[in-house]
């Protein structure tokens, strides 16, 4: 289904607070937003706060993204593993407190997690439990082990299990596979953003060279109702541990977050109106 509101990810690479940030996605034209659910974040306020700042802007939660710095602990035994479930737990209630429908999530990290094993697979079902006890969907992303996700979504069953389609990572990991197309009735959530094949880019759709014409009848034919979100990142900052671009490899470089934002809310534009 095209569902034409124009969301944006929360986050979009410029240190800023959130409210400055979502005031400058409010004055994009953006009406719904991603929000990042964790424990505690950097340029992140607490839960109650973020989620009233957005509603006092007027944006809609589209969805919130779940925290993963620890995630590979769920599919090792032990203590880490059994706090950091009990962490997800007690975020996914608190999505429920707080309107927040659908959250996204990583059943893995890195290219060589944990194998797929009955201990791991046991805490995230503890985590649909706590989802279906908050009326919360969890959508499972398509990341760098596709196969994690097929597996998963096959034993999961849950109406509040889906999937979350990442464009970037389907084009980036595993173009010859089409996740928006095999998950069609069970797509949750959407991430859309560009790269050139050969990194997690996270650019504005239409700069690289993903096929949008595709992508955007993926996701029409899919049973997907909610918004297009872009989950985009200005590759100005190493705060998180990423490397700084230089000029040449950086196609914003020295771009300001307003003239960021409009570049990404046309892009947005063009890609629900089937011209990107």
């Amino acid at each position: 289904m095209l569902n034409k509101t124009p969301a944006m990810a929360g986050w979009f690479g410029y240190p800023l607070e959130l409210e400055d940030r979502l005031r400058l996605i409010k004055g994009a034209g953006f009406r719904s937003v991603l929000l990042w659910w964790a424990v505690e974040s950097a340029y992140e306020p607490p839960i109650p706060q973020k989620v009233e700042t957005a509603a006092r802007l007027g944006l809609e939660v589209t969805n919130a993204h779940l925290q993963f710095a620890s995630v590979n602990s769920l599919w090792e035994e032990g203590y880490a593993g059994e706090h950091y479930c009990s962490e997800m737990v007690g975020l996914i209630t608190e999505a429920g407190v707080y309107g927040v429908p659908t959250l996204v999530v990583h059943l893995t990290r890195t290219s060589a997690p944990p194998a797929f094993n009955e201990t791991g697979f046991t805490r995230f079902m503890r985590m649909v439990e706590a989802a279906e006890r908050a009326n919360v969907d969890l959508a499972f992303e398509n990341l760098k082990v596709p196969e994690r996700l097929y597996e998963f979504i096959e034993r999961a069953d849950s109406a509040r299990v889906g999937v979350c389609f990442d464009s970037g990572h389907n084009h980036y990991v595993c173009p010859e596979r089409r996740v928006c197309r095999d998950f069609a009735g069970r797509i949750k959530a959407v991430h859309l953003h560009d790269n050139y094949g050969d990194r997690d880019a996270h650019n504005i759709p239409g700069d690289g060279t993903e096929d949008w014409a595709m992508v955007r009848k993926e996701l029409i034919d899919s049973a997907y109702t909610g918004a297009w979100s872009l989950e985009i990142e200005h590759p100005q900052t190493d705060i998180f541990g990423k490397a700084l671009l230089e000029e040449k490899d950086d196609p914003y470089f020295g771009m300001g977050p307003e003239e960021y934002l409009a570049k990404a809310f046309k892009a947005h534009k063009k890609l629900v109106e089937g011209t990107l």
